[in-house]
């Protein structure tokens, strides 16, 4: 019987990456890479048959007991399998690619929004529409303003520097404000950031879904908020009271707002925040994973290599999650 590690990969990594990924494995580990839907039958059939997984197979396949024992997912986002219903099979090992993969692409979306919402830039899309020549009033802009970042890590930090040219001054938000995070003007804590948000021009959420980050921005904090600040989330949905944000939007406080991530997640058709013309939506898009950036689809491939190299090598994974 063979020795050799059996690999499932799940996502769709071009054919580049796969050989990358068997250049690691070398005689180590066979790879199969595989198109089938995460909760199918012919998933089960191909976890009974494999020692990992690269990807995010079905929850309810893995507690179903498989021969799996180190699943490296390819999303920053744990939720998956820390925050629903099915219990992650206890001698399974986890890791992401939080820290890793999305910065670049991801900060460069808020950017872009926060520049747009400045710039009054959805007023003129909606205005082409209709053939409308018409002057959408004041803006605003980046320069010397006060920005709030929820999140000093990864994606907070790639948000930072590329802010730091509009000569920002940048406060970020974290749990440790001992240590020393490059970009950042101040670091305070999440308690701390309570004080800080009626001084904010802008405000940007990029935290993972924690019991204390759940709900964190709510109608009394929103509405302590700058009339003309602009908030951004690309954190998780749940950072924010929808509900509390289309109230405040419209009755005119706060400039704008952009959401790649909402609560609920996908936002019902019937949310009023849809129509709300100074709040820009976008369906969890903005980390342009595979067959959308192919810097990030790099990105993600560097990590699972790296650690499949020390799962091969029974060496201490990175990302560690569970």
């Amino acid at each position: 019987m063979s020795d050799k590690k059996r690999i499932l990969v799940t996502v769709p990594f071009r054919p580049h990456h796969m050989e990358k990924l068997r250049a690691v494995a070398g005689n180590a580990a066979e790879l199969t890479q595989t198109d089938a839907p995460a909760g199918s039958e012919r998933m089960r059939e191909l976890l009974a048959e494999s020692d990992a997984v690269i990807g995010e197979p079905s929850p309810r396949l893995l507690a179903e007991g498989t021969p799996i024992r180190w699943v490296q997912m390819t999303w920053a986002g744990t939720d998956l399998y820390t925050r629903g219903s099915i219990p992650f099979p206890k001698n399974v090992r986890l890791t992401n690619v939080a820290g890793a993969a999305y910065g670049h692409i991801i900060s460069q979306y808020v950017v872009g929004q926060i520049l747009s919402l400045m710039q009054n830039l959805p007023t003129y899309v909606r205005q082409q529409e209709c053939r409308t020549w018409k002057g959408a009033g004041a803006v605003l802009s980046l320069e010397g303003a006060n920005v709030l970042i929820f999140g000093a890590g990864d994606l907070g930090a790639c948000t930072a520097k590329r802010l730091v040219g509009f000569d920002v001054h940048c406060v970020g938000v974290c749990r440790n404000t001992a240590q020393k995070r490059e970009h950042f003007d101040e670091l305070v804590t999440l308690d701390e950031a309570d004080g800080r948000l009626s001084a904010a021009d802008v405000v940007i959420n990029t935290l993972p879904n924690t019991p204390q980050t759940a709900g964190y921005l709510n109608e009394r904090r929103l509405r302590s908020m700058r009339d003309n600040a602009i908030l951004v989330n690309v954190g998780r949905g749940n950072f924010v009271d929808c509900e509390a944000l289309a109230r405040v939007l419209a009755e005119g406080h706060l400039w704008g707002a952009a959401l790649d991530v909402t609560d609920p997640e996908p936002l019902p058709s019937e949310h009023r925040l849809w129509k709300e013309p100074r709040c820009v939506i976008t369906p969890h898009e903005a980390g342009g994973a595979f067959g959308k950036n192919p810097g990030t689809e790099d990105r993600i491939c560097d990590v699972c290599c790296k650690n499949l190299r020390h799962f091969l090598a029974d060496e201490p994974l990175e990302h560690v999650v569970l």
